[in-house]
């Protein structure tokens, strides 16, 4: 019984030699190769994840674009504050505004709020994997009626085109967040 108990012992002992020595014969290049393949695991989750918020946002009619950048129907493009530029929607409310860090316009804030009510709301997937979305919006305001075009990708970014009563366009490129998250800052709207 001693035997067996000494050769059990040494057994262990021995295997636990030998699988330390194994850790130690990963080479450098092994090692990067397997940190590489766990950030590309943890990025193909993240990117889950935003799919899956993005596609909740738009079948809830529930985000706010934050806008990085507004163009015009030409494609002028200028980098704006995205807590000040931004396009809202609520279910059946929503919100858009642009403005100016550097100016007081009608809203408080360099430009132009307008709230309004949201009477038609359409999505669509679109792209090779239907992970996109096309959303078109009539959104109905005291000072007129704008029809807005959003194209979203699976993680959140997209561009709204908005069109109004006049013959001009304005171009909200940024991100979509949720209304929970969202930090934006909205000033005095026109009545």
């Amino acid at each position: 019984m001693k035997t067996l108990l000494t050769l059990l012992v040494t057994f262990v002992f021995v295997l636990g030699a030998f699988s330390q020595e194994e850790t130690k014969q990963l080479s450098q290049k092994e090692i990067k190769k397997l940190q590489k393949e766990q950030k590309k695991a943890a990025k193909a989750a993240e990117e889950e994840r935003m799919a899956e918020v993005t596609r909740y946002m738009v079948q809830q009619h529930q985000f706010v674009l934050e806008a990085d950048f507004l163009s015009d129907k030409y494609g002028s493009r200028v980098p704006v504050t995205t807590t000040i530029n931004f396009v809202l929607i609520d279910s059946l409310v929503g919100t858009v505004q642009f403005g100016s860090a550097q100016a007081i316009g009608y809203n408080g804030v360099g430009g132009v709020t307008v709230d309004g009510r949201i009477t038609k709301y359409e999505y669509s997937k679109i792209g090779k994997k239907e992970d996109s979305y096309s959303i078109r919006l009539i959104f109905m305001s005291s000072i007129g009626t704008y029809d807005i075009t959003l194209m979203v990708n699976s993680q959140g970014y997209a561009d709204a085109s908005i069109r109004g009563n006049w013959s001009g366009q304005l171009n909200y490129h940024g991100k979509l967040v949720p209304l929970t998250l969202s930090r934006v800052y909205k000033g005095t709207p026109i009545l």
